[in-house]
């Protein structure tokens, strides 16, 4: 054994979304445990795979469908997990805290995301419900299907209306979804327990473009309103949701208000306020600004990546939009650039093209755009089913997810209420 043995460089990871668990899963891969020794970080000791969050909210799907202890992942890939909140960083130190310890690293990788975006308005933070954890899907498919038990036993026709209409502001890829699946659920599977008249339902889509899935292309994204319009759900477009109550949801400052006790929120994130404690230039809203490399440039050994970071594609003079296919793309190359370092070659610069895009509308049908090619319908839902199973994380949930869709086609969805 010789004294010039090299040293494992110690990575810290803070944040298990997509891009801090492709980032550990990486550098696992890239390089022997002799030479790297890796820590994720997280609050919660389970990835979730938001994109299937809407399913869990119309009973489609399980909690466990789409969601993976970080330990067990650890485990299988080398790294360590450690379940915590940050609540300091030391840039010129090199140490993470959290709580009273403090972490050192020769590498940091920030990949904290995103939360939802409120405008600064208290009133709709407090009379939404959004959906970005599992929490968050569970408390949305109780809530819903509460309302129409109550609604059963409610004499007073107009009051029954109210708690069986639900407002989706935000008509981006979630809030689409999520509209879809709801309505899925309420007309295929609430209605053949509840003897209520369909009429009564009211699915309405709130967003303050001109047409949904504004980042989609338009005749795609026409194809899907269309879709969405002959199911019955409603659109308001050009419309913004500037307020809430307990019993109703006001549209452009009071020009309308719709009764309901159900606000769901997509209408738009934020990075994490936790990188207040990430002392470095932020955008307005919060992100980091990176380099090209997805650096921190004042500290090169620090990465943010994700929805975290403002990272500047400069072949189009924009930023990277906060998506899962560019946070996964940047835990990579940042991943990459650190093995670069460790190595001594030179970084590479963060470059993403899209290949294209996809969004399910329940009931069998989905939009996609691949390298140009766009169609829908059925073959858009197979290849949907298709996309998300081969990402989705884990063999066992794979699995699981195949069986109960199986399950699905043969017998009604489970529409108990979870704790």
């Amino acid at each position: 054994m010789t004294s010039a043995r090299r040293k494992a460089a110690k990575v810290v990871i803070v944040g298990g979304g997509f891009a801090g668990l492709y980032a550990a899963l990486t550098l696992q891969k890239e390089l022997e445990s002799a030479l790297v020794e890796v820590t994720l970080i997280d609050r919660r000791n389970y990835f979730t795979f938001t994109p299937l969050l809407p399913e869990v909210a119309a009973a489609t799907l399980g909690s466990a469908h789409v969601s993976y202890p970080f330990r067990l992942l650890a485990k299988k890939a080398g790294f360590r997990f450690l379940q915590a909140e940050v609540s300091g960083f030391d840039l010129d130190a090199r140490t993470v805290r959290i709580g009273s310890p403090s972490i050192p690293y020769d590498y940091l990788i920030v990949a904290l995301g995103s939360v939802p975006f409120f405008f600064g308005n208290p009133d709709l933070e407090s009379h939404s419900l959004p959906l970005t954890s599992v929490p968050d899907a569970v408390r949305i498919r109780n809530h819903v299907i509460r309302l129409v038990e109550r609604a059963v036993a409610e004499p007073d026709p107009d009051r029954r209306r109210e708690l069986l209409t639900v407002v989706v502001a935000g008509a981006g890829p979630s809030g689409v979804e999520i509209a879809a699946e709801l309505h899925h659920l309420i007309h295929t599977v609430l209605l053949k327990y509840y003897p209520l008249d369909p009429a009564l339902f009211r699915v309405v889509l709130v967003d303050g473009a001109d047409r949904i899935l504004l980042h989609f292309d338009r005749k795609l994204a026409e194809a899907g309103q269309k879709e969405l319009t002959e199911r019955g759900i409603e659109l308001r477009l050009n419309t913004r949701v500037t307020g809430a109550t307990a019993a109703d949801v006001e549209l452009n400052g009071g020009e309308e208000r719709i009764r309901t006790h159900t606000l769901i929120w997509t209408g738009g994130t934020q990075p994490n306020p936790a990188l207040v404690h990430l002392r470095v230039a932020k955008t307005p809203r919060g992100a980091v600004e990176t380099d090209d490399f997805l650096n921190i440039p004042t500290h090169p050994e620090a990465y943010v990546i994700g929805d975290a970071a403002a990272v500047t594609d400069r072949r189009h003079s924009r930023l990277y939009p906060p998506v899962a296919p560019v946070a996964i793309r940047q835990g990579v190359r940042a991943a990459g650039n650190i093995v670069n370092a460790i190595q001594g070659r030179a970084p590479e610069p963060f470059l993403f093209d899209f290949t294209g895009n996809i969004v399910g509308l329940g009931g069998g049908v989905a939009l996609v755009n691949l390298l140009g090619i766009k169609f829908h319908g059925r073959l858009g839902w197979l290849f949907y089913r298709m996309a998300y199973l081969q990402r989705l994380v884990g063999l066992k949930n794979k699995v699981a997810l195949v069986f109960t869709l199986g399950l699905n086609a043969l017998f009604d969805r489970d529409i108990s209420c979870e704790t």
